[in-house]
């Protein structure tokens, strides 16, 4: 904390190991009802977390950017951590690979019929994160373009509705 800065600890690990850990000034994690801003004191919380951005504020360094498949995070007054299943690199997503399963998995909702509730549940969250993590590519490929780097400008999304549930097909 030699700058002066209010900071905290931030821990990031998922199935392989140690992913992130350091000062923080300020992260931004993809909570299950949106976006959710941490600075240094924030409330106990605990809270599951969907498939996008985790967006980290060093108090030295650049800003860094990686993708969460989902997770969960704790926040304490001094030091989150956040628990993913699987995260990556912005740079790392393969968008030909994203496409080809957002693919898959739209053909798999249009021909739920025959096939079990899990094997629906389990195409619509395919399909959720493939978008969310093609999503995040697009923007990224964008301020590249723009001359920006890696570390480019976060815009907060523009509101979208909530995800259709296909209640028709649950209760079949």
């Amino acid at each position: 904390m030699s700058s002066g800065k209010r900071s905290f600890r931030l821990n990031v690990a998922d199935v392989h190991g140690e992913v992130f850990t350091g000062l923080v000034e300020f992260v931004v994690v993809p909570g299950m009802l949106g976006e959710l801003g941490i600075l240094p004191g924030h409330a106990p919380l605990i809270s599951i977390l969907r498939a996008g951005e985790l967006r980290i504020t060093p108090v030295e360094g650049h800003p860094q950017i990686l993708f969460l498949e989902g997770g969960m995070v704790e926040v304490q007054p001094n030091i989150v951590t956040v628990l993913a299943d699987n995260s990556l690199r912005v740079t790392d997503i393969d968008p030909k690979l994203s496409e080809s399963r957002i693919a898959a998995a739209q053909q798999a909702l249009k021909d739920h019929r025959g096939h079990s509730d899990m094997d629906f549940a389990k195409a619509e969250m395919e399909l959720q994160r493939e978008l969310a993590k093609l999503g995040a590519f697009e923007r990224y490929r964008a301020s590249v373009q723009e001359g920006k780097g890696q570390y480019y400008d976060w815009q907060r999304p523009a509101p979208q509705a909530a995800p259709k549930i296909h209640a028709e097909a649950l209760e079949e």
